[in-house]
């Protein structure tokens, strides 16, 4: 086994998690790429919009006009079933409750409010992470994961074997067909739980790139809400997505790094094809690729050091 100083370190991996969300006001941490230099993964993403996430998702004129890639936000309506929806509900329920029993009422960038949020390092398998990139980059074999097994007995019924908890390995195997989406190069961090009050909202904002890589996304739980994303330098050029329960979407390319994504309580966007989208709680079982150090992943093997 080994332990990284840099994913260990408690103190350094809650200030990571404060600092995924960056304003983009006056004084923003956020450095938006200049046209033709978005970053690019070494592995191009195929995400194919199904005809199915059509009448979810709405295109501004200038979009459409100015020659924005529709893929660039992926939307995949019933990704899960009902069964894997309240299972997944269940579960960030009790990560919730001993995690992050109680919601905030402002984030320190003061972006999201009437929330709580935690992440789930047991759902995320070694081989797909930081630490078995860093085993890979020493040469070592990825340390076997008891809930990379298969979870299922000859009758159907789990077979009982994880030593990490009761669902987590059938977890695992619903979270495998969302990674599985993207090249098998990518590195991932730990699954992440946003659950917002029936009261809150996400202000206009862009997730700070110094703190993660090429995608963000999620897998949308219980209350369906009305996601806006606009161009950071034109409010005209912008797309409105209906996040249904269910549904798994993904930023990319130009909507990852240039366009602000909100969830407002305003009535006025929180309407579908004329009808009211009720304000309910929803959680987002978050998703985003690990930001491959200058160096390498091999540079933090000097931060690698071994158990005994």
């Amino acid at each position: 086994m080994l332990k990284l100083r840099t994913l260990n370190c408690s103190a350094r991996r809650a200030h990571v998690l404060r600092r995924w969300f960056s304003e983009t006001g006056s004084g923003s941490r956020l450095t938006r790429p200049a046209s033709g230099t978005i970053p690019q993964p070494p592995e191009p993403i195929n995400l194919a919009l199904p005809s199915s996430a059509e009448p979810f998702i709405k295109y501004s004129d200038a979009f459409v006009d100015r020659g924005y890639t529709k893929s660039d936000i992926f939307l995949h309506p019933d990704f899960i079933s009902d069964d894997e929806h309240d299972l997944l509900v269940r579960s960030c329920n009790k990560k919730l409750k001993r995690l992050a029993n109680t919601y905030e009422m402002g984030h320190f960038d003061k972006r999201i409010n009437n929330y709580r949020e935690c992440s789930v390092s047991a759902w995320l398998p070694h081989k797909r992470g930081v630490a078995g990139r860093v085993s890979q980059a020493m040469d070592r074999a990825v340390d076997p994961d008891p809930v990379d097994l298969p979870d299922r007995a000859s009758n159907g019924k789990s077979a009982g074997w994880t030593t990490v908890g009761k669902y987590d390995g059938q977890i695992r195997h619903i979270l495998d067909r969302v990674w599985d989406l993207f090249p098998a190069s990518f590195t991932w961090l730990p699954p992440h739980i946003l659950d917002l009050h029936e009261d809150g909202e996400i202000l206009p904002h862009v997730d700070n790139p110094e703190y993660s890589g090429f995608v963000v996304g999620g897998l949308c739980l219980l209350g369906p809400a009305v996601s806006t994303f606009k161009h950071v330098d034109d409010p005209s050029v912008r797309v409105d997505v209906l996040l249904a329960p269910k549904s798994l979407y993904f930023m990319t390319n130009r909507i990852r790094y240039q366009f602000t994504h909100e969830i407002t309580v305003d009535p006025s966007q929180r309407a579908w094809m004329g009808q009211p989208v009720a304000r309910a709680r929803r959680i987002s079982l978050m998703f985003r690729d690990a930001k491959e150090p200058k160096g390498g992943w091999s540079s933090l093997v000097s931060a690698a050091i071994p158990s005994f």
